[in-house]
């Protein structure tokens, strides 16, 4: 499988900026399959301040496109996210990038230097245009300000934004010293490094069409260089996402399990 690289932003179908009085009655119902909207999706981007936590779960690599963004790795079968589950809930005990739990709400401008506002996926099942008849937690009060729910949106979409700069200035970094390079990633089923009896060894899997600092050049940079990355906490961000790389067998894991010896022999 390649991650390609598609336009931004994932997921969303149809950003729309949210305000009143145009759109006094919309609201965001709930529902039972929160995540359903992420099941095909084979990379997530992430921002540096998840970095830590994130590659606890998945392998951390960067975009092979002009952005260079950071990409947690999810699946590595075109159109699977191992995450989530047949009844649209996120794996337990497993991160959830903020990127999703952003959705469906999202951060617009009007221009380069503009504040954050709210917008949202128009596409969303979740968005209802009568929140009164249909339920759900309403984006305006009665007077057109914005309800706790929009607040609460519009502070998370802010901080991502804020982050998201400083993972833009991380990245344009590692593409100035020259420290990412284009790989790929070949994985073998825990099934064929176990030598399985009576069944045929599965075959490797092969993801590409992403980019991973190179520790040559990374061990090579002039000591001026890694006092600066020191000093901004991006040495950090490096050595995590290369701790991240030992994730990979735990996604062949999840999409190739042992089979029991009924199962393999049915």
């Amino acid at each position: 499988m390649t991650l390609s690289a598609q336009a931004l932003p994932l997921f969303y179908r149809s950003p729309m900026l949210i305000r009143a009085p145009e759109h006094l009655t919309f609201g965001v119902k709930p529902s039972e399959t929160p995540f359903s909207f992420a099941a095909e999706a084979t990379a997530i981007p992430i921002v540096a301040n998840e970095f830590a936590v994130a590659g606890r779960h998945y392998p951390i690599v960067f975009a092979n496109d002009a952005t260079g963004l950071p990409l947690v790795v999810t699946g590595i079968e075109a159109g699977q996210n191992l995450f989530v589950t047949a009844d649209g809930q996120w794996r337990a005990m497993h991160y959830v990038p903020s990127y999703v739990r952003r959705y469906p709400f999202i951060g617009m401008t009007t221009d380069e230097a503009g504040a954050i506002m709210l917008g949202i996926d128009s596409g969303s099942g979740r968005l209802t245009a009568d929140v009164r008849r249909e339920g759900g937690e309403p984006l305006f009060a009665s007077d057109g300000t914005p309800t706790d729910a929009s607040r609460a949106a519009i502070t998370f979409c802010e901080a991502y934004a804020i982050e998201h700069e400083r993972t833009k200035a991380f990245v344009a970094a590692l593409s100035e010293h020259k420290l990412l390079v284009e790989r790929s990633a070949t994985i073998r089923p825990a099934q064929a490094r176990n030598g399985s009896e009576g069944s045929k060894a599965p075959a490797d899997i092969s993801v590409g069409g992403f980019r991973l600092v190179d520790e040559a050049a990374f061990r090579a940079l002039d000591r001026s260089v890694v006092a600066d990355f020191y000093a901004r906490g991006w040495l950090d961000l490096i050595v995590l996402h290369l701790a991240s790389q030992f994730a990979w067998q735990d996604l062949a894991a999840l999409a190739r399990p042992l089979e029991s010896p009924e199962r393999a022999a049915a």
